[in-house]
C-alpha cells in the first residue's frame, strides 16, 4: 500500500452514512489532503477525536484517486477553548475557511500552516477580532498577495499625509492623486492614516502580540471592510465565514 504520515489541522468535515467522514485537512509537508476517515463518527471510533473540526493531529493515510482513506489518527491539541465559545468558533472557522479556499490540494506551504496553527492557538487568549486582521494580512503575506501598505501601489510613490484610498485591484494603498483617477461612482474607499497605520503594525507583530495594540471601534470597522474587499478581490467571491461573524457582531454581548 502506498501510505504516508502526515501531521495536519481539520479544515472542515462532511457526515456520510455508516459513520463515515470526508476530511479537508491541512498539513505541514502535503499541503491540503481530501481523506476519507471510515467509521469515525461512530461513538467507539479511536480516531473519532483526532478528526473534529480545528484539531491538529497525526495521521497515516493510504493514497487513492480521488480521497486519500485515514488508517490511523491521533490528536496533538484540540484547542479546546474553542468548543464552548461561538465566538472563537466563529473565527476559528473562517480562518479554516480562507487556508481551504486559497490553497489548491498537494501544494505545502509550511508558513501558511504555522500561522494556522498560531491563530488557533492564539484564540482565546488575545483580542480576537485583532488576531482575525492579523491572520488575514499575514495568510495573503504567505500566498504572495500581501497588499502594499509603505507606498501607493498604483504609481509607486512615497504616501502623502493627506487623504488615501484602498484599491484592490491595484494591490493596497493608493495616494488621493491616484484615487481621483478612478471613475466617479468607482472610487476605492477611503482609508485613514490610524487605520494604516495599524495594519502595518498587524503585520510587523507575533500574533500573540496584537493584544497590545488599542484600535478604536472606528479603525477596526475600516480595517476589517479594506480587508474584506481585498481578499474577497482575490477569491471571487465572499466567505461563508464572513457572514457567521457579523451575526455575531450584531447579536453583541
Amino acid at each position: 500500500m502506498n501510505t504516508y504520515r502526515a501531521d495536519a489541522v481539520v479544515l472542515r468535515t462532511k457526515e456520510l452514512n455508516e459513520g463515515n467522514r470526508l476530511l479537508i485537512l491541512f498539513s505541514r509537508a502535503h499541503g491540503k489532503i481530501r481523506a476519507m476517515a471510515y467509521g469515525a463518527a461512530k461513538p467507539g471510533s479511536r480516531k473519532r477525536g483526532a478528526v473534529q473540526p480545528f484539531c491538529y493531529s497525526d495521521f497515516l493515510l493510504v493514497r487513492g484517486r480521488e480521497w486519500d482513506t485515514v488508517s490511523q489518527a491521533e490528536t496533538r491539541e484540540m484547542f479546546v477553548r474553542l468548543r464552548d465559545d461561538l465566538d472563537l468558533l466563529g473565527y476559528a472557522s473562517h480562518f479554516a475557511e480562507l487556508v481551504d479556499l486559497f490553497t489548491p490540494a498537494g501544494e505545502p506551504n509550511e508558513p501558511l500552516f504555522h500561522l494556522l496553527l498560531a491563530g488557533l492557538g492564539f484564540l482565546g487568549t488575545v483580542d480576537a477580532e485583532l488576531l482575525a486582521r492579523s491572520f488575514e494580512l499575514r495568510a495573503l503575506g504567505c500566498l504572495g498577495y500581501r497588499p502594499e501598505l509603505e507606498r501607493c501601489a498604483s504609481c509607486g510613490g512615497s504616501l502623502p499625509r493627506g487623504p488615501l484610498a484602498f484599491d484592490p485591484a491595484a494591490g493596497g494603498v493608493v495616494c488621493g492623486e491616484c484615487a481621483r483617477t478612478f471613475p466617479a461612482g468607482h472610487r476605492p474607499p477611503v482609508i485613514s492614516a490610524q487605520a494604516l497605520a495599524v495594519m502595518r503594525s498587524l503585520v510587523r507583530l507575533d500574533p500573540g502580540r496584537v493584544g497590545l495594540l488599542q484600535v478604536p471601534a472606528r479603525a477596526r470597522e475600516e480595517i476589517k471592510n479594506v480587508q474584506r474587499l481585498f481578499w474577497e478581490y482575490h477569491l471571487e467571491h465572499r466567505a461563508r465565514s464572513l457572514g457567521f461573524l457579523e451575526d455575531l457582531g450584531r447579536r453583541g454581548p
